[in-house]
């Protein structure tokens, strides 16, 4: 395999992704366009700084950093050429599932690096890509390096958006490092055009003490596959993992995450919902190492996923190696669709069947989309999962009373 070698469904950890139209689109990075226009964004969230990215390059005109900002932009020469620099090269350079991260690291041109001293006082930081080129003229490489220091806060808003139904494609590489006692509150949205293509590699490493919170919610793009590695290092780190994935249409979307306890006394908690419409496509695939030396670990998954098209496809699949007796170990996948009673319950009330399922879908998916720690930014969420399943007024009104 050569050095930016693409991984093809024959790879273990791949089978369920869709890479074709990665693998049409132009490797060359999206050029730089200083005088393109940004389109519409999001409302920014209080409290946050916003950084904002157009195809992978940084625009000044619609970002509002801070003035002593604990992030900067590097030149990704400057930055290192090897991904997960700061935590594990070895593992960078090894296997598969690190080819997408490595072709970001020899494409990429910009490094979002945000930095915070051992005792800093809390950051709030919000990043915003949004895609606006499509794949032939080439494909955004948004990459983000994070070192949380000793004791420090910081609450991580990354969001992936697109500008009109593009086929655009990037394909994404995060660092981040929490040291000890330090907490790390991630959130990531991607709600790219239905035509998008959106990849994105993930390596966390988090010291003694230390807490990384992830909340990742999928609702956009034709084809999407996240790899995240999660190595708890320290004794008593932990790892608290909620994602949420909504497959319509032709969508194929696919996340692999593999968590490693390495060190005595470490837990994770990790909830999985996705649903399945039409001939949409979803897999998740959660894989927990406890290692000789994690005695006391604490690993409990919940991977649930829900059919409601007559062509649709689910796999959850979790994966355990422990190599210790003294730990605890608690995990449950299921793949059903909707329970009949309930629905019978529902339409026995008078509510019409669209509206009934779309309730029951709704209850299903926000056991993750409630994990959100921000209020305004779980109710946008809440509202673009709310169209996703196709829900209108019975849900709709639901939601504005809840808000």
């Amino acid at each position: 395999m050569s050095a930016h070698a693409i991984p093809t469904n024959r790879d273990e950890n791949w089978r369920y992704a869709n890479l074709r139209p990665f693998a049409k689109a132009k490797v060359d990075a999206v050029p730089a366009n200083a005088a393109a226009t940004i389109p519409a964004l999001p409302p920014p969230i209080a409290g946050h700084e916003r950084w904002v990215f157009r195809d992978g390059h940084f625009n000044a005109a619609a970002s509002t950093p801070r003035a002593h900002s604990c992030a900067a932009l590097l030149d990704a020469r400057e930055a290192g050429t090897a991904f997960a620099a700061m935590l594990d090269e070895d593992l960078a350079r090894a296997g598969v599932d690190f080819a997408l991260a490595r072709l970001n690291a020899a494409r990429g041109e910009q490094v979002l690096h945000i930095r915070l001293p051992d005792g800093a006082p809390k950051a709030a930081i919000e990043l915003v890509f949004i895609a606006t080129a499509p794949g032939a003229d080439g494909t955004s490489y948004p990459r983000i390096q994070v070192h949380a220091g000793r004791q420090t806060r910081l609450c991580l808003v990354e969001r992936h958006v697109s500008a009109g139904a593009t086929d655009s494609t990037f394909n994404a590489a995060v660092d981040v490092a929490v040291g000890a006692g330090a907490e790390v509150s991630h959130t990531r949205l991607q709600n790219c055009a239905n035509g998008a293509s959106c990849f994105d590699t993930l390596v966390a490493h988090v010291a003694e003490n230390g807490t990384y919170r992830l909340r990742t919610v999928t609702l956009g793009g034709l084809a999407s596959r996240s790899t995240l590695f999660i190595k708890l290092a320290g004794r008593a780190a932990r790892c608290d993992l909620g994602a949420a994935i909504i497959a319509n249409g032709t969508q194929i979307h696919d996340m692999f995450a593999e968590i490693d306890h390495a060190a005595p006394d470490t837990a994770t908690r990790e909830l999985f919902r996705g649903i399945a419409n039409d001939r949409g496509k979803l897999a998740f695939n959660g894989k927990m190492i406890v290692r000789e030396n994690a005695h006391g670990a604490d690993s409990d998954q919940s991977l649930k996923s829900l059919l409601t098209g007559s062509s649709a496809e689910a796999a959850a699949r979790p994966q355990l190696e422990i190599y210790t007796d003294k730990v605890k170990a608690r995990h449950g996948a299921t793949t059903g669709k909707l329970d009949d009673q309930m629905l019978f319950y529902l339409l026995s009330r008078g509510i019409d069947r669209p509206t009934a399922q779309a309730l029951l879908q709704w209850a299903f998916i926000e056991d993750a989309v409630s994990l959100v720690d921000l209020p305004e930014l779980r109710r946008e969420i809440e509202s673009l999962a709310a169209s996703r399943l196709l829900a209108v007024s019975g849900l709709s009104g639901l939601l504005g009373e809840s808000a």
